[in-house]
């Protein structure tokens, strides 16, 4: 299945965009600020990260488009002066998890800072112009950083049909992830023997490509033994792909594994 991520500032057309996705059979999950309860004294409940581990783990048996996403915490808390609810950290944890379902991540920017500010402004934005220019940056940063395509709005509507654009621009831009298919494709897919043989091929190439490099930037003993532990899970999956089990799915037991992986990085945090 496949999980495409749309981050960028306001009025640069990721709600177009996502519906141009719906429209191919996507579910649609637009996602606003964290709620305040993870922000108030003495909350208990899950935590932010354990609520994005169980919302990207689900993209393994469903194809979404997220209007927004956590990575707004690398940005919307320096703008607006609160504090972050995800690390550099937690976001390394869930980057793993985004590559293990088949992510593409796609910043929608608009090249003509003037214009994209003016529509800020026509629209009631509750940004400032700095406000506008920092997030802008921050954008530019994070893209570089994680690995963002940057898109404008032209790259998916400048096309006659809506049947086009699932063929051209978007398509293109969903098949260097290895995962686009048309509603047709998935129909196919479904009687077809061999479809299910290529899905797990491609799975395990993602999982092999993510195998091949460090996972954890920082470096340390608890950090290399969690590296440890996460290429283990990986290669355990590797494993059941070309085992004897179909299920694309994570198990309850892993996604416990996954946020259990969290909650040790943010102890080290803590003892830092």
């Amino acid at each position: 299945m496949a999980l495409i991520l749309l981050e960028g500032l306001d009025r640069t057309g990721k709600s177009t965009v996502a519906q141009i996705f719906k429209d191919q059979g996507y579910e649609v999950l637009h996602m606003s600020a964290p709620s305040k309860d993870f922000f108030q004294p003495g909350y208990v409940g899950p935590s932010y990260v354990d609520e994005m581990v169980e919302l990207l783990a689900s993209a393994a048996t469903r194809d979404i488009v997220l209007d927004r996403s956590h990575y707004g915490e690398l940005i919307w808390p320096t703008v607006f002066n609160r504090k972050p609810l995800l690390s550099e950290d937690d976001i390394e944890v869930l980057r793993e998890i985004e590559d293990a379902v088949g992510v593409q991540r796609i910043l929608m920017t608009d090249n003509n800072l003037e214009l994209h500010w003016q529509r800020c402004v026509e629209n009631n934005e509750p940004l400032s112009k700095s406000q506008f220019l920092k997030a802008r940056a921050l954008y530019e940063r994070m893209a570089d950083k994680y690995g963002f395509e940057k898109k404008t709005l032209k790259d998916f509507i400048d096309v006659p049909t809506k049947q086009n654009q699932a063929d051209g621009a978007v398509s293109e831009a969903l098949n260097k992830a290895g995962t686009s298919m048309s509603n047709a494709d998935k129909n196919i897919q479904k009687e077809s023997h061999d479809i299910p043989e290529l899905q797990k091929l491609e799975k395990a190439n993602v999982i092999n490509d993510v195998l091949s490099k460090r996972l954890i930037k920082a470096k340390g003993p608890i950090y290399d033994e969690l590296e440890n532990d996460i290429r283990c899970f990986l290669r355990e999956k590797l494993g059941k792909i070309f085992g004897e089990s179909t299920n694309n799915d994570f198990s309850k037991d892993e996604i416990q594994l996954l946020k259990l992986f969290c909650e040790r990085l943010k102890e080290k945090e803590n003892k830092r």
